[in-house]
C-alpha cells in the first residue's frame, strides 16, 4: 500500500480553516455560517446581493452572492 495516502493524523480544524464538502449547498451549512461569523469578528461586514442583480448557473438555478466590507473605525481612522 502507497504511504503517500495513508491518513497518519487527525486533528480539529482551527478557528480560521473552513471545510465545505464539494457537493454541499454552501449557502445553508453551518461552517458558512462560521465562515461569517470569522469574518464579521475580523473587523468586516457580510451582506447579501440583491437577488435580481445575480444571473442563474447552466441549471437554471439562482445563485448567492455576498459583498463583504471592511468596517470603518468611528474615531475616524
Amino acid at each position: 500500500m502507497s504511504q503517500r495516502y495513508l491518513i497518519k493524523e487527525v486533528r480539529e480544524r482551527k478557528g480560521n480553516e473552513f471545510l465545505f464538502g464539494v457537493s454541499e449547498r454552501v449557502v445553508c451549512c453551518e461552517e458558512i455560517s462560521r465562515l461569517f461569523q470569522f469574518i464579521r469578528d475580523e473587523g468586516y461586514t457580510v451582506t447579501y446581493m440583491d437577488k435580481r442583480s445575480l444571473p442563474n448557473d447552466l441549471n437554471g438555478n439562482s445563485l448567492v452572492g455576498y459583498t463583504i466590507n471592511k468596517k470603518e473605525n468611528s474615531n475616524g481612522q
